[in-house]
């Protein structure tokens, strides 16, 4: 029987990851209804079901960047997540997608919607009216310098960059592990690293 059901269309689903206080909202309303024996227990349903529609307002980022500056991921116009390798830094971005709901990457470049073009010193990415230069090549960073208003690089930038407000290159990664990126209306962006979540350890970089 549960080779049966394990075998029916949609049996098993990606869903995207559901936020700490989903989780522990779940928990609760868990225990609460295996728990307790009286009819009150049903009160717990409703608690689940709020947990269960709580990755929908979680947010997802927009852009991230693995530690090394080997795997970039790009949010495509259809809302799905395209990486830049399957091969690079391939148990990265298995978890990125999954974390996302996503069995399989966008297509990168996302030719479909046109906010990603790409050459072999990098990448351009548009969104939400913002440029965003994806370097490669350090041959690259005169120009994207120059345009771009973030500037993400796998190789050291060691130039001013005039017109860009957030510059995080390889030097970054290496002190604070893998980067996303959010951004909100309002013209601004968020960004989240390892080392801000993960906190000071023994075993972290000296910065």
């Amino acid at each position: 029987m549960a080779r049966g059901v394990a075998a029916w269309p949609g049996a098993v689903k990606l869903l995207p990851a559901m936020p700490v206080a989903g989780l522990a909202t779940a928990t609760l309303g868990g225990l609460w209804l295996c728990l307790w024996r009286r009819r009150w227990r049903w009160a717990g349903v409703p608690v689940l079901a709020l947990a269960l529609l709580s990755p929908a307002f979680n947010p997802s980022p927009d852009l991230l960047i693995d530690g090394k500056g080997k795997l970039f991921a790009v949010r495509t116009a259809a809302g799905e997540l395209a990486l830049s390798s399957r091969q690079a830094a391939r148990f990265t971005g298995d978890i990125w997608l999954r974390r996302d709901g996503q069995g399989e990457s966008a297509s990168w470049p996302g030719r479909e919607d046109g906010r990603l073009r790409c050459d072999s010193a990098g990448c351009i990415y548009r969104r939400r009216d913002r440029l965003v230069a994806l370097v490669s090549d350090g041959r690259a960073l005169a120009d994207d310098c120059r345009k771009a208003q973030i500037v993400i690089s796998a190789v050291p930038v060691r130039r001013a960059c005039p017109s860009a407000s957030l510059v995080i290159d390889r030097f970054d990664l290496w002190r604070n592990g893998a980067h996303a990126l959010y951004f909100e209306d309002g013209g601004g962006v968020r960004v989240t690293h390892v080392a801000g979540i993960r906190g000071t350890r023994p075993w972290a970089p000296r910065k």
